[in-house]
């Protein structure tokens, strides 16, 4: 608590320096210090704390008007005086701090400057030394070339001074004591100094030999005998060697040699007395091999779409595995730095004197079995010796020194310097291997190409040849050309022609030759029996519909999908299981084409896929539909029977067929080509232009059914009798006229036949084209004869067995037509009075006046002067 003139303790613990208001601010201080007198105010002056209300108020201001201020005034009186004495202080002890600095800043300036004289002289002194030092290496350094000069010519006298010894003692005695001892000696040193004695006596009998001295011939010749002798019985130790698998006497020969001739014999002794290529006759005999009837028959299977590995060719490429492997690991003890080398001839001689004859030998086997067991053989062969390669590649990365390490002052080098040069040398054999076939069109594409157009020709000749009347009158392809050719068809000549900037008429005539003489060479397939599954097409469950124009311009749909099962008897050689299997043939190719020939496969595919539209729209699909054209052509409208209309089946297949390969175009092959922005537009330009085609063949055939039709109709119409509709008697009413009779049965036949054959939109489209036209000459037919009440009736009984039988078709606009007939049969029974209201409503008010005047003009009584004349008035004015 604070008195009055001295401040509180506890208030002085804080004015010091070394806690200066221990931590509060000046705020929180000053209050601090005055909260002790406001606390003590209320009860010095006698206020109760239990004081509400109105007299709370009234005391509490009555205290602060009797607040006496000289206690906190003394207070803060006594805190400033030592808060004063607290600065004088702080500002004693900062004098004499700077002062302290000051002296201390002079002291350090004189040290660095003392310092600085210092370094200048160890710097002087420095350079005066290295100044010394480097003339001291001005006069040692030639000193020491000299002396390691000198060291070296020593070196070089005492090695000339032996070797002409050695010389000396071949050219006097024919052998050299020296030599010999060296070369028989047990220690592998002495012999390395011996081969390179010999090496180096070798090159000097060479540099003396003179024809003047006759004898320095002869030494020659003994020096080479001698070296000879002691490579061969090198040579031969190290195959003794190599059968005991003694590896340290194989090190130690392969080191001498190694110094006598780079070792050069001894790494092709090494290779040549390996078991792989030491008994050539055995090799030879391996190589007729013959292909096994299994393999023969995946290879020529149109089915099988896997690719095909021969399993002698499996097992002989599991067996050179194997042997690489295993002596990669000699090699690499015996040859050390040289292995790496070593070991690329022996991968070179495995190539060229085991793989290479396989390959060939399997290549041709297969080629006098067909371009199909050609194509598919070469392609298996290419993968799995691909995948040898990579195999061995991945097997030299990884390996590493051997686990027992080098013999004892030998030097052992790494794992055949990362075996990158052996992998480089095996990808060149790789190349190689394949290269000529590959890269030679005429001996691999030609042939994938023949062999396609033969599979997809092969695969449809059931059809073609059952149908060979019919596809070589080319009725469909005549008319078709014309209508292009007149510009009927709104498509340029030109351009249904050239389908692509690649297929040109000269193209397409070459490929129709090549149809027509393997056609002709084909008839042994007239039984071929298509018992394939259909795998490709079955899956689908999304329809496609293109849209083609009728004979008048009216929109019909020709082309809708349909996967439900046909129930009919339609033609079994015309199926979406044979362009399901052409696809799969194709799509085999081009997969054969990706792999083998990469860079190439934008235009090879491109011709893959222009030979796909020519075998199967060209020669299957567009066949199929030449073949019901030419059934159109043949239904004799004069028969009473009913036409036939399985041919439809086709129209429904070939829409089906058009899908199939459109989705499979897009979804397969344009994929393909997304890195090939060319080929890609020109196999969309192709496919557009197929698909086209096609359309308006289908759009020819559609509208000769329906002239077809229209000439039955006619021919029908024709045995209307004139008296039929002004019958004398009323039981004429009970039965139907001929023409009614014959028309209704071909309306019935014609829906319930298109109904099995067509289906949902192309159904609709031909009823309607068909119906529209059967309205027509009815429309014209009943305005030609003379009609009575009764006859009216008749009309009308007509036209209700046509209406009834048109209701089942369920096409609304032949509804509404047919219901306006039969109210225009209704203008010959109704009153003449009530001619004018029946005319104005319904289906007749929307009708050619003039046509209803032509109708009206043909009632019995129309010229009877009991006609009314205000009804003849009221139609005059609407002429």
């Amino acid at each position: 608590m604070n008195s009055l003139y001295e401040i509180d303790p506890k208030w002085q613990k804080l004015l010091t320096l070394d806690n200066f208001l221990g931590g509060l601010t000046v705020n929180e201080f000053v209050e601090s210090l005055s909260a002790d007198h406001s606390l003590r105010m209320p009860s010095s002056l006698g206020i109760s704390g239990g004081a509400s209300g109105s007299g709370a108020s009234g005391a509490e201001a009555a205290q602060w008007s009797q607040l006496d201020p000289k206690p906190f005034i003394r207070t803060f009186e006594s805190t400033l005086r030592e808060l004063r004495a607290l600065n004088e202080e702080s500002s004693g002890k900062k004098a004499h701090l700077e002062d302290q600095v000051s002296r201390q800043e002079l002291v350090h300036s004189e040290n660095i400057i003392d310092l600085s004289q210092d370094i200048a002289r160890i710097n002087a002194q420095f350079s005066e030394l290295d100044s010394k030092l480097s003339g001291v290496n001005q006069i040692v350094s030639p000193l020491g070339d000299k002396l390691e000069s000198a060291i070296r010519r020593k070196k070089n006298y005492i090695k000339s001074v032996d070797l002409i010894t050695e010389y000396t003692n071949f050219y006097s005695h024919g052998q050299s004591p020296t030599i010999e001892n060296l070369r028989v000696s047990k220690s592998w040193r002495n012999k390395i100094q011996a081969a390179t004695l010999v090496k180096n006596l070798i090159e000097l009998s060479r540099k003396v030999e003179t024809t003047s001295l006759p004898k320095t011939g002869e030494v020659t010749q003994q020096i080479q005998k001698y070296s000879e002798m002691m490579e061969t019985q090198l040579l031969t130790s190290f195959n003794d060697a190599y059968r005991q698998n003694d590896f340290n006497q194989l090190q130690e020969i392969a080191l001498i040699l190694n110094h006598f001739n780079g070792g050069v014999n001894v790494i092709q002794s090494f290779i040549n007395q390996h078991a792989y290529f030491i008994n050539s006759d055995e090799i030879g005999l391996d190589d007729q091999m013959n292909l096994d009837e299994q393999f023969q028959r995946r290879l020529t299977d149109q089915t099988n779409h896997a690719v095909v590995y021969e399993q002698g060719i499996l097992a002989l490429l599991n067996d050179v595995e194997s042997v690489i492997k295993n002596e990669s690991k000699i090699v690499k003890n015996v040859f050390e730095e040289r292995a790496s080398y070593v070991m690329q001839l022996f991968i070179q001689r495995v190539f060229a004197q085991k793989i290479e004859p396989k390959i060939e030998v399997i290549l041709n086997s297969a080629l006098t079995l067909s371009n199909l067991a050609y194509v598919r053989a070469l392609h298996g062969l290419y993968s799995i010796v691909g995948q040898f390669v990579k195999d061995l590649t991945e097997f030299f990365q990884m390996l590493e020194l051997d686990q027992d390490g080098p013999a004892e002052g030998k030097v052992v080098s790494g794992a055949f310097e990362t075996g990158s040069s052996i992998i480089t040398v095996l990808e060149q054999c790789y190349s190689d291997l394949f290269s000529r076939y590959l890269y030679d069109r005429s001996r691999y594409f030609d042939i994938e190409r023949r062999s396609l157009e033969t599979l997809l020709v092969e695969t449809g000749a059931r059809f073609t040849q059952g149908h060979d009347k019919e596809i070589r009158s080319k009725l469909l392809l005549s008319k078709l050309t014309k209508m292009m050719e007149s510009g009927d068809s709104g498509t340029n000549y030109d351009e249904f022609i050239n389908h692509t900037a690649t297929t040109s008429k000269r193209k397409l005539s070459q490929f129709n030759d090549f149809m027509k003489k393997r056609l002709d060479s084909l008839d042994h397939l007239s039984s071929l029996g298509l018992s394939r599954t259909n795998t490709f097409s079955r899956d689908r469950d999304a329809s496609t519909t293109d849209t083609v124009h009728g004979q008048d311009g009216a929109e019909g749909t020709y082309s809708e999908y349909n996967d439900g099962t046909m129930t009919d008897k339609s033609d079994p050689a015309f199926n979406m299981e044979t362009v399901d299997d052409m696809l799969k043939c194709v799509v085999e190719s081009v997969a054969r084409v990706m792999e083998l020939v990469p860079n190439k496969a934008s235009e090879y595919s491109l011709e893959l896929i222009d030979v796909l539209f020519l075998g199967i729209i060209g020669n299957y699909v567009e066949m199929s539909l030449e073949v019901a054209f030419y059934t159109v052509k043949r239904l004799d409208i004069y028969k009473l029977d009913d036409f036939n209309l399985s041919f439809l089946s086709y129209i429904t297949k070939t829409t089906q067929m058009l899908s199939l390969v459109s989705s499979s175009v897009k979804v397969i092959f344009l994929s393909l080509l997304n890195n090939s922005p060319d080929a890609k537009k020109q196999v969309i330009e192709l496919t557009n232009n197929n698909i086209r085609k096609c359309e308006m063949s289908i759009n020819i055939i559609m509208d000769e059914i329906t002239h077809v039709y229209s000439a039955k109709f006619s021919d029908s119409l024709t045995k209307q009798n004139k008296r039929d509709f002004v019958p004398k008697s009323q039981d004429l009413l009970d039965q139907d006229t001929v023409p009614a009779v014959e028309i209704a049965g071909l309306l019935s036949s014609l829906h319930s036949q298109a109904a099995q054959y067509l289906r949902d939109k192309n159904l609709r489209a031909l009823l309607d084209c068909i119906g529209d036209d059967l309205y027509g000459l009815l429309l014209a037919h009943y305005a030609k004869f003379q009609v009575s009440s009764l006859g009216g009736i008749i009309v009308t009984k007509d036209i209700i067995g046509f209406q009834n039988v048109v209701e089942d078709w369920r096409i609304p606009n032949l509804l509404e037509k047919f219901a306006t007939l039969r109210e225009l049969a209704n203008i010959y029974t109704v009153q003449p009075e009530l001619l004018d209201s029946l005319t104005r409503e319904g289906h007749l008010a929307t009708l050619d006046r003039s046509t209803i005047q032509q109708y009206i003009s043909r009632r019995e009584d129309f010229n009877h002067d009991s006609f009314i004349q205000n009804v003849k008035m009221n139609f005059k004015q609407y002429t």
